[in-house]
């Protein structure tokens, strides 16, 4: 697993394990795409939260020809994308992804 990716899916995790303290009633998972999005032709990886009671889904995607860049798209599980955004990876926390949970899952 590449370092960005181990990097950001650390943080996910830390936020996925403050969501569930917080709300324990909303059940969330977390999956890692480091060979699927490649598989299909894309140079990317990813981090995802799914709250499978909502039909909402986070997807955190690291794209190889912007390695200091993320881009955060909300959606659904059949791949609706409804908005998505970009932040700068070193500046991307733990606190940053529960807030981003909380607005998309609460």
């Amino acid at each position: 697993m590449q370092s960005n990716l181990q990097n950001l899916s650390e943080i996910v995790a830390k936020a996925s394990d403050t969501f569930a303290i917080k709300f324990e009633t909303v059940g969330t998972l977390m999956g890692i795409m480091d060979e699927g999005l490649r598989a299909q032709g894309m140079k990317a990886d990813a981090v995802t939260i799914d709250c499978i009671a909502i039909d909402k889904k986070i997807v955190i995607l690291l794209h190889d020809d912007t390695p200091d860049i993320v881009s955060i798209a909300l959606g659904n599980k059949q791949g609706d994308i409804y908005s998505s955004s970009e932040y700068e990876l070193a500046e991307l926390s733990e606190a940053a992804i529960v807030e981003i949970m909380e607005t998309n899952f609460i």
